[in-house]
C-alpha cells in the first residue's frame, strides 16, 4: 500500500517534528510505502497535486488541523482516494465531531489498516470557496484576522485580540433565505456547520458529516466573560450553548448582511463580503472511518 502524509509541522502553534519522527519510524516497521509532503504556506497545492501524480497513493492523510484538511480535501474531491485524518490543530473541529480519539500513533496504525470508507460532505461558498467544518461571519472571523495578521500562534495569539475583537464588532442584520424559508436575524456572528459539534464539543444540532445537509447558527451577541467560560483554551470557536439563538438546517442558502463583515473557512480569513451563497457539496470525499 502507498500511503502519502500531507503534514502541517506547525499546526496549532506547535512544532510537529518530534511526531512526524515517530510517525516516520512506526511506518518503517510495516509494509506501508510512505512519501511525506511538509506543507509551508507556500505553493502547497502544486507539491501536493505533483506528490498525487508522481507517487499515485492509494489513500492521503492530511495532518494538521481543519486548515490542512480542507487543503487535502478540495484537492481530492474530483480524484477517487480516500481522506484520513491525523488531528494535529489545536481545536481539531472536524475530529471532534467525527470522534476521532487517542494518540498519534494509535490514529495512524487505524489510518494505514483500515477499509471502512464514509461519505464526508463539504460547504461551497459563493461557487468559490470549499468549506470542510466550520465557516462564519463576524466577531470570530475577525478574531482569525488578527490572529493571522500578527502571526502570532497558539492560545496567546487570540487572547491579545478578543476583547478588541468583541468590542469592534457591530450588531449585524442578517437576511437568510433557504430551500424552504425566509429568516431575519441579527446578531454578533453568523456560523456555517458541516458537522454536529464545534471544537470546543458544543453541540449545535443532530446532524452528521454526511447528511446532505449543513447548519446556519445565529450567535446574538458574546461578552469576555462568556467567551472565557465556554472554552477559550480551546480554540475556535469560543461559543456555549446559551450564546446561539438560531439553528436553521438545510441543503443551500443564500445570505445577506446590511454591511461588510469578516469572513473566515476553516480558520483561514478570506476578506469581507455582506453577501454569501452556500451549497452543500454531498459525498464530496471518501473518508477512512
Amino acid at each position: 500500500m502507498k500511503v502519502l502524509f500531507v503534514v502541517n509541522p506547525v499546526a496549532g502553534g506547535k512544532n510537529h517534528t518530534e511526531t512526524v519522527d515517530r510517525l516516520k519510524e512506526k511506518l518503517s516497521e510495516g509494509a506501508v510505502n510512505v512519501q511525506f509532503v511538509m506543507t509551508s504556506g507556500e505553493d502547497d497545492e502544486k507539491q501536493i497535486r505533483e506528490a498525487i501524480r508522481n507517487f499515485r497513493p492509494d489513500r492521503v492523510i492530511a495532518a494538521g488541523g481543519d486548515g490542512t484538511i480542507q487543503l487535502v480535501g478540495k484537492l481530492l474531491m474530483p480524484l477517487d482516494l480516500p481522506l484520513g485524518i491525523l488531528p494535529l490543530g489545536s481545536a481539531n473541529g472536524l475530529a471532534t465531531a467525527l470522534g476521532i480519539r487517542g494518540n498519534a500513533e494509535e490514529i495512524l496504525e487505524h489510518l494505514v489498516t483500515t477499509h471502512r470508507i464514509r461519505p464526508l460532505d463539504m460547504l461551497r461558498f459563493n461557487d468559490e470557496h470549499l468549506c470542510i467544518h466550520l465557516a462564519d461571519v463576524g466577531v470570530n472571523a475577525l478574531l482569525v484576522k488578527k490572529y493571522e495578521d500578527t502571526g502570532q500562534r497558539g492560545m496567546l495569539g487570540y487572547a491579545r485580540h478578543l476583547v478588541s475583537a468583541i468590542q469592534e464588532t457591530p450588531l449585524y442584520r442578517f437576511s437568510i433565505q433557504t430551500e424552504g424559508r425566509q429568516y431575519e436575524e441579527q446578531g454578533v456572528m453568523m456560523a456555517f456547520a458541516n458537522a454536529h459539534k464545534y471544537g470546543t464539543g458544543v453541540q449545535i444540532s443532530e446532524g452528521s458529516v454526511s447528511d446532505g445537509r449543513f447548519e446556519i447558527i445565529n450567535v446574538e451577541a458574546v461578552t469576555l466573560e462568556e467567551a472565557i467560560k465556554a472554552g477559550l483554551t480551546i480554540l475556535n470557536v469560543f461559543l456555549d450553548d446559551n450564546m446561539i439563538s438560531e439553528v436553521i438546517t438545510c441543503r443551500e442558502a443564500e445570505v445577506l448582511l446590511n454591511e461588510k463583515a469578516h469572513f473566515q473557512v476553516d480558520g483561514e480569513y478570506m476578506g469581507m463580503t455582506d453577501h454569501l451563497t452556500i451549497e452543500i457539496v454531498p459525498g464530496a470525499l471518501k473518508l477512512l472511518n
